[in-house]
């Protein structure tokens, strides 16, 4: 019997390894809890622009358009920024909660581009006078304070070379949730950006 359970290991230890390691290669290592938790509340909160479409990776969190003393920093000592992941992060359907909103990959996400230039995803199929859909929603990745009180986040939101928008933004843990709003993050608010995400 302990022949059985070696070989087991065996085969288990050289088939999980490798994709761990192609997983970690991709950037796709997991989530901490309390990054899951900083993600789906933006989106919680986020959901009521009315967005359908999020891009399934995050990108770098780079402050450099913050200024060092701006308001939505004041009091805050932030972690080094070494320690947001460079390649990002894969997000899981856990992020979502009960949200109807579609997850694409970076090879979708030019394609859904092309769509919206076309017109065909900015209003609702039945002309109700649904809110114009904003674009496809993209997330940087966190970068906490050294309290874990306040978290950083970057979001974009893709629709064409001429109407990209987002910010950066401070986010608050409040009664165990994050909440948006309360330190707004102004001089980092833009529009018709060409790159989005640097």
């Amino acid at each position: 019997m302990s022949k059985q359970l070696l070989s087991a290991v065996l085969i288990f230890s050289i088939s999980a390894f490798p994709s761990l390691a192609a997983a970690q290669s991709n950037g796709s290592s997991s989530l901490t809890p309390e990054q899951v938790q900083v993600y789906a509340d933006f989106i919680d909160a986020f959901s009521k622009t009315a967005f359908r479409v999020l891009l399934s990776r995050t990108f770098p969190l780079r402050l450099s358009g913050v200024a060092k003393d701006a308001a939505c920093l004041q009091g805050i000592h932030l972690e080094p920024e070494g320690r947001s992941s460079d390649r990002g992060h894969l997000l899981s359907r856990e992020i979502l909660r009960n949200h109807s909103i579609r997850m694409i990959d970076e090879q979708e996400e030019s394609a859904a581009l092309k769509q919206r230039r076309k017109g065909a995803d900015t209003v609702s199929a039945n002309g109700s006078g649904t809110p114009k859909d904003p674009g496809i929603l993209t997330l940087s990745e966190i970068l906490f304070d050294t309290s874990h009180h306040f978290a950083v986040i970057k979001y974009a939101l893709l629709c064409g070379p001429r109407c990209n928008s987002g910010a950066i933004l401070v986010l608050e843990k409040v009664e165990n949730r994050w909440s948006l709003g309360r330190r707004p993050c102004e001089s980092s608010v833009f529009m018709n950006a060409t790159n989005p995400r640097s």
